[in-house]
């Protein structure tokens, strides 16, 4: 008989199963969150290296202005902010103008000519933002045809009387093709 006071058998202690288990739910943890903060880095990157530094305009947050201040035409220079999935690369500066009328409201933004449309302008955050369809002869093409899930994008903050922010175009990916996206740092003068 394993017990001598007559009670049954004694068995070995059991460890505590509080212990591993916890230690097993921080590895996780931890490693979860490395993961999360490598996929933070590739995104916000697209997963390239830069080829040197630039100069970076970011749309901060800028003043609300009234409407007949942004109205009229907005002319600039804009250097390359991205360049994704174009075999022959991007320029490096676009000259980049937009029309921005008020007569309605809200108001809507042209950027080059009436074939890219002219889409309301939104107002969120102290930020100006609008997206319109790339016309057929400058979109990307894929096998040869324009794609036609190309967009064109701004966001504009006013500072100092100038527009400043982003010009950017891209394209869904298809079926046959990659998607692609460009973007320009943009300052815009009033003319």
């Amino acid at each position: 008989m394993d017990g001598q006071d007559g009670g049954a058998p004694s068995s070995p202690p059991r460890p505590s199963a509080g212990r591993p288990r916890r230690w097993a739910a921080i590895g996780l943890l931890l490693a979860l969150l490395g993961l999360v903060a490598v996929l933070g880095v590739l995104l916000g990157t697209d997963g390239q290296r830069d080829a040197g530094p630039s100069p970076r305009v970011t749309p901060l947050a800028g003043s609300l202005v009234p409407e007949s201040e942004i109205a009229g035409t907005w002319s600039g220079e804009g250097s390359l902010a991205r360049c994704a999935g174009f075999d022959e690369g991007c320029p490096g500066v676009r000259s980049v103008t937009l029309t921005v009328d008020c007569s309605r409201h809200p108001c809507a933004v042209t950027p080059f000519d009436s074939r890219f449309g002219a889409p309301p302008l939104d107002v969120q955050d102290g930020r100006y933002r609008a997206a319109g369809p790339l016309p057929a002869e400058v979109a990307p093409t894929c096998d040869g045809v324009p794609t036609s899930s190309a967009l064109w994008r701004v966001e504009l903050s006013v500072r100092d009387g100038r527009l400043v922010g982003s010009y950017a175009e891209s394209t869904v990916q298809g079926f046959e093709c990659g998607a692609t996206g460009v973007a320009w740092d943009v300052v815009l003068d009033h003319r």
